[in-house]
C-alpha cells in the first residue's frame, strides 16, 4: 500500500507523484488534502490532492522540495512506498454555477487548483485561469488547465514565458476584460494576500486555500489555528478554504515561521536523518516464579491484615527522572511487596471495590491469587474482564474509583493498593513470557467495525472478539492506541506496554487498520454496504479548547494536544526524527488536570523552567494526587488561584509574557467546586512558551458525517444506557459521548456497548 506508481519531474525542485491509495482516490473531492508521513521517523506533512484515478486506485501529489520532509519524499522513486497517507481531509471546495470565475494558481499551487478548475467547468462556469511562476520551469500542468478553461494567461516574473509580471497583473487583465463573479487563488500566502487585496477593490469574492503547519490534520492538535473574520478557526477542520478578505494574513505569515529556525537546523543535518535509527527496546525486569516467597500456611485474620501498612511504590529519584522522558517514574512492586500488599485484602463478602470499577473486575479474586503466589492466575482473572490491565494499573484513578470503596476506609486505614497490584499481575505475565489469552467463542461470521483505537474502542473490540465477532478497528492516526499513545508520556505509560496489550488483541483475532478516517476515507454508509452489521464509535474528544483571550494565537502558544502529540507520538524531541518542536526555556502550562501535569512534567524533562498556572486552589485540582506529588518533586512551580487574561508577544509575534488575574474562590459551581473569581489584581510573568491544557471537546469530524445521528452537547453523540445511538446498529462510548473522561470510564462504555450490541445482533 502507498506504493509510488509514477514519478515525474516538473522542474529542479518540483515533482509529481502518482501513489496507490484506493480508498482516498474514490472518496476525494476538489479541495481535499492528505497527510503524508514519508517514513517511520517522518513528520506529518499536508499535501493537497491534485488528481485521482479511481480505476487505478491512485492519487496525484505535486511536491516542491523545500524542507526536510518534502526533500525525503522527492528522493523516493517508483516502486518505493510511503509509510502513511491519510485522507481525504478538509472540506471540499464549494462548487456551484457562479457565472464567470477567475482561477489563479501560483507555482505548485496550480496542482490543487486543477481539480477546482475542472469542477467549476463541469458546473457550467466560464473559467478564466491565470498561471504564475518565477520562471518558465515553475509553470506546471499548463495543458491540463487549458483543457478546462475558456482562456488562460501565463505570467512569469522574469518574462521567460508568457507575459512578464506577477499573478495580479493577469487577474486584473481579466477583470478589465469582462464581469467577474467569483475568484479562487492558491499559491504562496503572500501571493494569495495580494490577489485578495486586488479583488476586494473590485468587490469580487475570493476564496483561498490555507495549507498551514499541521500535526494530525483532523483538528486534534490546534496547530493550524488562525484568526478568520475575527474568530479562531482550525484550518484542517473549518477549511482549508476561506474567504480571503477575512484572513488575518499577518498572523498567517508569523505562524508559518513558527519552526523556521528548527527546520533550517534539520536540513543542515539532512544526511543524518537518512540513517534509519534502531530503537532499542525498553528494559524490563524479569520476575521468575522461582523468586516467589512461600505464602503463609495459616490464613491471616482480619485484624492482622488491617495492621499491615500499605505498600509504597518504588520510584525513580526526582532529580534524575526529571532529565529522562522515556524511563517510567513508578518502578513497580517486587514479588515480596505485591504478596504482602495482597494480604491486606479482607476478601469482603460483598466487595464494594468491584462496584467502584467501571469494568467490574473481580478485584478480590485476582488479589487473592497474588497472595497465594499464583501471579499468572491473577492475570488470567484480570483479562477475563479487562482488555488493558497493564494500562489501567498505571493510569486509572483508582483512588477515586475502586480504592475509594475499599472497606479499609471504615477502619481508618489506607485502602488496598488495587492499582499497584493490577499493574504487578499484568507486568508479571508479560515479563514471564507466558501470554494469557482469554477464551473466545466460535466465530459467528458477523462483522463489526470500531471507529478509533483508544481505550473505549479497544475495550469494545476485546469483548466482541471474545464473543465470536469479526472485529475491525479503524484508526485515523498512524499508530494504534489513541490517547494512550499521543496523550500520555512514556514516563507514565511506556509505549511498549500499550503495544503488548494491542498485540494480545491481535492474537485474539482483532484486525487493525491505521490511516483511515471514518467519514472521510470511508463513510459509515459504505461500511454497512461492505457487510458490517454493527459500528462502535470511540473517536474521542480530540478538539482542544482554548481560552479565547487576547494574544492567544501568538507563536509558541499551543494546546496540550499538539505539544504532547509532537513529543509522544511524533517523538519530536528525538534528534533523529523529522517533526519540529520549539523547546521553551520558560514555560507556562495552564490547567490543573492530568494532561496539564503530563505537559508540565514533559516540558521539565526537555530542559525548561516550568510554571503551572491554575485558576482554583490545589485542593480543587482534578489531577490525580500522585501526579501532583510527582510534579512538585520534579521542580514544577505551582501558581494556583491565578488565571491568564492576556498574552503579550514580541516583534516576531512570539509569546514573551502572560498577564495573570489573581483569583479567589466564590460559591460552588455545578461540579461542586468553588468558582474562581478575579480579585481585580494582576501580575505579569515572562515566558517563551505556553501550553494550554484547559480541556477538550468532541471532534465533530465523525459525528457530523453520519446523516440522522442525534448529537448532544458540544457535538457529543447522544446514547442511551446501553450506549446505543439514535441510529440502529450504531453505538458509541468514551470521550465522544462523555466529552472528557478517564481511561477506565471509557473502557466501561466499551464493555457496555459490546454487551448490548452482541445481544442485539445474536440475542
Amino acid at each position: 500500500m502507498n506504493k509510488i506508481i509514477s514519478k515525474k519531474q516538473f522542474s529542479e525542485r518540483v515533482f509529481c507523484f502518482d501513489i496507490e491509495a484506493p480508498l482516498i482516490a474514490q472518496s476525494r473531492k476538489a479541495g481535499n488534502f492528505v497527510i503524508v508521513r514519508v517514513d517511520k521517523n517522518g513528520e506529518r506533512m499536508p499535501l493537497t490532492i491534485a488528481d485521482a484515478d479511481i480505476e487505478k486506485g491512485t492519487i496525484k501529489l505535486v511536491v516542491q522540495q523545500v524542507g526536510l520532509s518534502s526533500t525525503k519524499l522527492c528522493n523516493l522513486n517508483v516502486g518505493d512506498e510511503v509509510a502513511d497517507i491519510v485522507g481525504p481531509l478538509g472540506n471540499p471546495t464549494h462548487i456551484e454555477n457562479y457565472g464567470t470565475v477567475i482561477c489563479a494558481g501560483g507555482g505548485v499551487g496550480v496542482a490543487p487548483m486543477l481539480p477546482i478548475i475542472r469542477a467549476l467547468k463541469r458546473a457550467g462556469n466560464r473559467v478564466l485561469s491565470v498561471l504564475a511562476g518565477r520562471n518558465k520551469d515553475l509553470i506546471i500542468m499548463e495543458d491540463e488547465v487549458r483543457a478546462s478553461s475558456e482562456e488562460t494567461i501565463i505570467m512569469t516574473d522574469d518574462g521567460s514565458y508568457g507575459e512578464k509580471g506577477v499573478v495580479t497583473v493577469g487577474i486584473e487583465k481579466f477583470i478589465r476584460q469582462e464581469h467577474i463573479d467569483k475568484a479562487f487563488a492558491i499559491g504562496p500566502p503572500i501571493m494569495m494576500k495580494f490577489c485578495c487585496l486586488l479583488t476586494q477593490q473590485y468587490g469580487i469574492p475570493t476564496d483561498v486555500s490555507l495549507n498551514t503547519i499541521m500535526v494530525d490534520g483532523t483538528g486534534m492538535c490546534g496547530a493550524c489555528r488562525l484568526t478568520i473574520g475575527g474568530k479562531t478557526k482550525f484550518v484542517c477542520i473549518d477549511g482549508p478554504e476561506f474567504d480571503g478578505s477575512l484572513v488575518n494574513w499577518d498572523e498567517m505569515f508569523k505562524r508559518m515561521r513558527t519552526f523556521k529556525a528548527v527546520e533550517v537546523e534539520e536540513m543542515d543535518r539532512y544526511q543524518e536523518h537518512l540513517i534509519i535509527s534502531e530503537h532499542t527496546e525498553a528494559k524490563t525486569s524479569k520476575l521468575p516464579e522461582a523468586c516467589s516467597p512461600t505464602p503463609p500456611e495459616v490464613p491471616l485474620k482480619a485484624k492482622e491484615r488491617v495492621k499491615i501498612p500499605r505498600v509504597k511504590m518504588p520510584e525513580l529519584d526526582p532529580v534524575y527522572r526529571a532529565t529522562t522522558r522515556l524511563e517510567e517514574v513508578n518502578q513497580g512492586l517486587t514479588v515480596e511487596m505485591a504478596m504482602r500488599e495482597a494480604q491486606r485484602c479482607l476478601d469482603c463478602k460483598q466487595p464494594s471495590c468491584v462496584e467502584g470499577c467501571p469494568v467490574n473486575i473481580d478485584i478480590p479474586g485476582f488479589i487473592k491469587q497474588i497472595e497465594k503466589g499464583k501471579f499468572i492466575e491473577a492475570a488470567r482473572i484480570l483479562k477475563h474482564t479487562s482488555a488493558l490491565p497493564a494500562v489501567c494499573g498505571r493510569v486509572c484513578p483508582q483512588e477515586k474509583q475502586c480504592e475509594s470503596r475499599c472497606i479499609h476506609h471504615k477502619m481508618n486505614s489506607e485502602p488496598v493498593a488495587i492499582g499497584y497490584l493490577e499493574r504487578f499481575a499484568a507486568d508479571y505475565e508479560r515479563e514471564s513470557g507466558q501470554t494469557i489469552l482469554p477464551e473466545i467463542s466460535a466465530s459467528n461470521g458477523i462483522k463489526v467495525a470500531v471507529v478509533g483505537s483508544g481505550p473505549s474502542g479497544l475495550s469494545f473490540a476485546g469483548d466482541m472478539v471474545k464473543k465470536g465477532f469479526d472485529v475491525y478497528v479503524f484508526e485515523a492516526l498512524h499508530e494504534i492506541g489513541g490517547v494512550l499513545k499521543y496523550g500520555i508520556p512514556e514516563f507514565r505509560l511506556p509505549n511498549h506496554i500499550v503495544d503488548v496489550e494491542i498485540d494480545n488483541l491481535r492474537k485474539l483475532g482483532v484486525h487493525f487498520q491505521t490511516d483511515v478516517i471514518i467519514g472521510k476515507t470511508i463513510s459509515v454508509k459504505e461500511l454497512k454496504q461492505r457487510g458490517f452489521k454493527g459500528i462502535f464509535i470511540g473517536s474521542g474528544a480530540g478538539l482542544p479548547n482554548f481560552m479565547g483571550i487576547p494574544g492567544e494565537n501568538a507563536l509558541n502558544i499551543m494546546s496540550s494536544n499538539e505539544y504532547l502529540t509532537r513529543v509522544n507520538l511524533m517523538d519530536a524531541a528525538n534528534p533523529h526524527t523529522d517533526t519540529p518542536i520549539n523547546l521553551g526555556k520558560k514555560v507556562i502550562v495552564v490547567g490543573g488536570g492530568n494532561t496539564a501535569m503530563d505537559s508540565c512534567r514533559t516540558a521539565k524533562r526537555l530542559g525548561a523552567e516550568v510554571v503551572l498556572v491554575y485558576r482554583r486552589s490545589e485542593s480543587e485540582m482534578p489531577a490525580r494526587i500522585e501526579e501532583v506529588k510527582h510534579a512538585k518533586e520534579e521542580g514544577i512551580t505551582f501558581m494556583t488561584l491565578h488565571n491568564p487574561r492576556e498574552f503579550l508577544a514580541d516583534e516576531q509575534g512570539a509569546v514573551k509574557a502572560a498577564v495573570l488575574d489573581v483569583m479567589q474562590l466564590g460559591e460552588p459551581d455545578q461540579s461542586g467546586r468553588r468558582s474562581p473569581e478575579p480579585t481585580g489584581q494582576t501580575i505579569t510573568i515572562e515566558c517563551d512558551q505556553v501550553i494550554v491544557a484547559v480541556g477538550v471537546s468532541p471532534n465533530p469530524l465523525v459525528p457530523m458525517s453520519i446523516e440522522g445521528l442525534v448529537l448532544g452537547r458540544k457535538n457529543t453523540i447522544a446514547v442511551n444506557e446501553q450506549m446505543q445511538s439514535s441510529l440502529p446498529g450504531i453505538y458509541a462510548g468514551g470521550d465522544i459521548v462523555r466529552g472528557g473522561a478517564t481511561v477506565i470510564l471509557a473502557m466501561g462504555d466499551g464493555r457496555r456497548a459490546a454487551a448490548s450490541m452482541s445481544e442485539q445482533l445474536i440475542g
